[in-house]
């Protein structure tokens, strides 16, 4: 398998990880999970694009897959954060 092909490869897996994440499931809300997994499946096919496309306009595609990874970073880590449980006992 060439590169070209190793990176359609990751572009159509990436592509088909965000047709099963915004898939319409009857009112079921998305978890931040599901959220962070989309974006990194988004960016993920950004940049193989970007690889593919010699051409294209790299610095402000970039600067989207970049947003799009600082996103699905800020979502795990906020919820990280927030699964902390303080208990107090008292005496």
């Amino acid at each position: 398998m060439t590169e070209q092909e190793k990176v359609k490869l990751i572009q159509e897996i990436s592509e088909d990880i965000i047709r099963i994440s915004v898939k319409d499931l009857k009112g079921k809300n998305n978890s931040d999970h599901e959220k962070a997994v989309e974006l990194l499946a988004r960016a993920l096919y950004d940049f193989s694009a970007l690889y593919l496309s010699p051409q294209s306009l790299h610095e402000e595609a970039l600067k989207g897959t970049v947003a799009k990874v600082k996103i699905a970073f800020n979502i795990l880590d906020r919820m990280k954060k927030t699964n902390v449980v303080v208990t107090r006992i008292n005496n």
